[in-house]
């Protein structure tokens, strides 16, 4: 408990079981608040929507067996949208290891997959040892969840205490500065660039960095579902989101343009389409914290792999594109979106803009999956990267109502609204089969129960 309380955690969510009583125990002597949540995956969902507002390590506990593969779903959530997460499971004793012993599953062997990196720790000495490498790893580079698998008799066991401290933060490299050069002398002849924003800029918080290069020169930009918010939406040059899903006025652009300057966004198939005829006539500059991402999918002509913000700062300068920016003004003006409802009833997406506007520039909105998370990215009017929360990666329906939870719990204070579809149940829908349960189970009793004590509450709004 201690080596979480040094890493600055001060908060977990977990639902207990016998595997990892002994860490429960510990509990009772520490300054960390525990969440008791319904069901584990809703304490991995609700630990992403922490981390995603918070900035910090989002932390969830599970016993083991079906304790730990219940959590595997909230775990490959944060994995593939890149969310600082630590889960810590309990395990069989380490001589039953192997066995087939009662609730046994290699939850290391079968998390690997979807996490930076999985621990089992074998001696009771290593634990906080294991516990500040564990969180130096998911927050640094790319952000991702990471395992730490515990014996039932090693979590048990005294040790004799070590002092152990947290692991310096690693901070992203400048770029390359050849590399920087060739990226100007791309920027200075193109005549019509544009800006692919994508998740990476929220998880790097360089989103101020982005809107300060934008302003300066004057570049178009579109963004993926996750990069939602790290431009202004009423920036004069912000086309809205790309993509299937996306405006027609972003799509129109990136067709058009003859410089993609990418930032933090991997060129996801829902946001390109076809990636032979994604932006045909466009040479790419691609920045990301991630170099494993530049050139995965797309060819970059120039790959700038470290910091974002130093990487934006070293190449703005104001651009003579002014034709181009009244082109894409233009784009914007004609496929605005329409809210004169086509009927009676309500109409969604006018309904969606005006609790965004009533909700104000500082509310989160976190959604769940289907047509009503579409909505929320077309028709909400969302100011920041860490207001929006969504399962972007993985589309996993239940996201919603514990990512909510969580980020009440990062933010008391703050507004934060649930849009959810209504829970199809058997009785009224016969064949609605296993996709039933569109939100997550349970979690919404335990937001009432566990929000009331902190003197905060989540709104729900309901599809």
């Amino acid at each position: 408990m201690a080596a979480l309380e040094a890493e600055g955690i001060d908060i977990l969510f977990g639902y207990p079981g016998g595997a990892i009583m002994p860490v429960y125990d510990a509990l009772v002597d520490s300054k960390l608040r525990h969440i008791l949540v319904r069901h584990e995956q809703g304490a991995a969902l609700a630990a992403d929507g922490y981390a995603r507002v918070s900035g910090r390590i989002g932390v969830c506990l599970a016993t083991s067996g079906p304790g730990a593969t219940n959590l595997l779903t909230g775990i490959a959530n944060a994995y593939l949208d890149s969310v600082p997460m630590l889960a810590i499971t309990g395990q069989v004793a380490s001589g039953l290891m192997g066995t087939d012993a009662f609730q046994e599953v290699d939850i290391f062997g079968m998390s690997l997959p979807v996490v930076k990196h999985s621990f089992i720790v074998r001696r009771a000495e290593d634990v906080a040892a294991t516990v500040h490498q564990a969180c130096a790893i998911a927050r640094s580079g790319r952000p991702g969840p990471v395992l730490i698998d515990l014996p039932k008799d090693i979590a048990l066991a005294r040790a004799a205490a070590r002092a152990t401290q947290p692991h310096p933060a690693l901070v992203p490299l400048a770029p390359n500065a050849a590399a920087l050069a060739a990226a100007h002398a791309l920027l200075t002849h193109s005549e019509r660039p544009l800006l692919y924003v994508g998740g990476g800029v929220g998880m790097a918080r360089a989103e101020a960095a982005l809107r300060a290069f934008a302003a300066t020169t004057g570049i178009p930009s579109v963004c993926t579902l996750k990069g939602l918010g790290a431009i202004d939406p009423d920036a004069p040059g912000h086309l809205g989101m790309l993509g299937m899903h996306g405006s027609p006025a972003a799509n129109h652009a990136v067709q058009s343009c003859d410089l993609l300057l990418v930032v933090g966004a991997r060129f996801d198939d829902r946001a390109t389409g076809k990636l032979d005829t994604f932006a045909p006539g466009a040479r790419v500059v691609h920045i990301d914290v991630d170099a494993a991402e530049i050139g995965k999918l797309r060819s970059a002509q120039i790959a700038l792999a470290g910091s974002m913000p130093l990487a934006l700062a070293a190449l703005a300068q104001p651009l003579p594109i002014a034709p181009w920016r009244k082109h894409c003004a233009a784009l914007r003006a004609l496929y605005a979106n329409r809210y004169d409802a086509p009927g009676t009833d309500i109409y969604a997406p006018a309904l969606l803009r005006d609790l965004s506007l009533a909700a104000g520039d500082q509310a989160i909105v976190s959604c769940d999956v289907g047509q009503h998370q579409m909505w929320v990215a077309q028709h909400w009017h969302i100011h920041s990267p860490h207001a929006h929360l969504t399962s972007g990666g993985l589309g996993a329906m239940g996201y919603g109502l514990p990512a909510a939870l969580g980020a009440q719990l990062a933010q008391p204070g703050s507004c934060v609204i649930c849009v959810y579809r209504r829970r199809l149940d058997h009785d009224e829908y016969p064949g609605a089969g296993h996709r039933a349960p569109l939100r997550h189970p349970g979690e919404d009793r335990a937001a009432r129960q566990r929000l009331s004590g902190h003197g905060a509450a989540v709104a729900g709004t309901v599809f």
